[in-house]
C-alpha cells in the first residue's frame, strides 16, 4: 500500500513548484525593472536641479555643453542622449531667447527626456515608450559664464 502512495505522489512537487516558481519569478523581474525605472526618474530628477543651478549661476551657457553635462549626470540612467530644452525669461516675466537677453531676477526653465533601461522581461508589464521627462525653473542669479564643471 505504502508503494502505492509513493508512486501516486511522484512528480506533485514539480508540479508544485512550477505552479509557484512562475508568478514568483515574474513579480522578481518586475521588481528588478520597476527598480531601474524609479533609478532612472531620481536620476533624472537629480541631473535637471544640477544642470538648472549651473544655468541660473551663468555657466554651461552653451547648448553642447550643457546636453554633455547632463548626459554625465544621468550616467547609467539612461540609454540614448538626452533631449534639453532651455528658456529663458525677463525680470518682467517677457520671453528672453538667451540669458545674454535675460537679466539677474529673471528665470531659466530647463527641460530633459530619456529613454530609460527596459529590460523587456517577458510577462512583466511595463511602459511601452519608458521616457522620463523633468522639468525645473530657477531664478537668475548671475549672466557671467564661468564654463561648465564636468
Amino acid at each position: 500500500m505504502r508503494a502505492v502512495r509513493r508512486r501516486d505522489e511522484r512528480g506533485a512537487t514539480a508540479v508544485e513548484f512550477a505552479l509557484i516558481m512562475i508568478p514568483l519569478l515574474v513579480v522578481v523581474f518586475g521588481l528588478v525593472q520597476y527598480g531601474l525605472y524609479f533609478y532612472s526618474a531620481q536620476s533624472g530628477s537629480n541631473a535637471v536641479n544640477a544642470a538648472v543651478r549651473q544655468l541660473s549661476v551663468g555657466n554651461c551657457q552653451n547648448s553642447t555643453q550643457l546636453t554633455s553635462y547632463v548626459k554625465n549626470q544621468l550616467g547609467a540612467a539612461a540609454t540614448d542622449a538626452p533631449a534639453v530644452t532651455q528658456s529663458w525669461k525677463k525680470v518682467d516675466g517677457t520671453s528672453a531667447g538667451s540669458l545674454l537677453l535675460a537679466d539677474v531676477g529673471g528665470t531659466v526653465q530647463l527641460s530633459i527626456s530619456f529613454h530609460t533601461i527596459n529590460m523587456h522581461f517577458p510577462l512583466v508589464p511595463f511602459l511601452s515608450d519608458a521616457v522620463i521627462k523633468r522639468q525645473v525653473t530657477a531664478r537668475i542669479e548671475d549672466t557671467k559664464d564661468q564654463g561648465c564643471p564636468s
